[in-house]
């Protein structure tokens, strides 16, 4: 299969090679350790790829032993080649403590996709695509007993398993928590959707009041995801009841 990298570069991730699309410069070509990480970047093009993945795919998966230093090796390889090639792009994003992304800047089309035949047109549909705001009174009360169920058992189970939360911001006084801490490149991006929601008046500190916040990966990326924010009053130092308001689109 073969991709367009920066409307510039040539790609052919069957034999790694990498040409330039305007110019009689021969190809050069990727060891197969640089090309299977090449693959995963394309795969997940403007997304984080966890070191683990990297690890895990390109090296444990195909019996030979790896390590970040051999992986940072690589991407240093890679990025070479690729401003050889085309040097005014910044191809491959380091995102400190977490992996490596290809640049959501720079365009990836794949230039052999097979053609599929048309399919018949289905008949119209009218559908209006609901907000959280806009919800109709049956699927808004449904929606809000499950979250507040789901939201309220996730933090009492984190509890009872002695999971120590990590305090991210603060809604008013009151401290809002997250279950697992963020990294640095992520920790402002959480507190920016936090106070989003603060802003729009969606939650109050009241006494004794805590918060938690659950934030998808994707959303943290600049990817539509889920977040999840419960409001739980304190008992005994404990969160006992948890009000839950859930963001579906980010």
């Amino acid at each position: 299969m073969k991709y367009l990298l920066a409307d510039a570069i040539v790609y052919d991730n069957e034999d790694g090679s990498l040409t330039l699309q305007n110019a009689d410069a021969e190809s050069q070509t990727l060891t197969c350790t640089a090309q299977t990480i090449l693959n995963l970047l394309i795969a997940h093009h403007g997304m984080v790829v966890e070191r683990e993945v990297f690890l895990q795919q390109v090296w444990d998966d195909r019996g030979l032993r790896g390590s970040s230093n051999s992986l940072n090796q690589y991407i240093s390889i890679l990025r070479k080649m690729l401003a050889g090639l085309v040097p005014d792009n910044l191809f491959i994003v380091t995102v400190p403590k977490v992996g490596f992304m290809l640049s959501a800047d720079i365009s990836v089309v794949q230039l052999d996709m097979p053609i599929a035949a048309p399919a018949p047109a289905p008949a119209p549909v009218s559908v209006k695509r609901a907000s959280p705001k806009k919800l109709n009174w049956l699927y808004g009360a449904v929606t809000a007993v499950v979250l507040t169920l789901c939201g309220a058992a996730l933090f009492w189970n984190a509890q009872r398993q002695h999971i120590e939360p990590h305090l991210l911001d603060h809604i008013d006084s009151c401290p809002v928590y997250t279950l697992a801490p963020l990294s640095e490149v992520f920790t402002k991006q959480a507190q920016a959707l936090v106070k989003e929601i603060k802003n729009a008046g969606a939650f109050s500190c009241l006494p004794s009041s805590i918060f938690y916040v659950h934030i998808q990966d994707p959303v943290l990326y600049g990817d539509e995801g889920r977040l999840v924010l419960s409001q739980c009053s304190q008992f005994r130092g404990k969160a006992s009841t948890c009000q839950t308001l859930y963001f579906y689109e980010w």
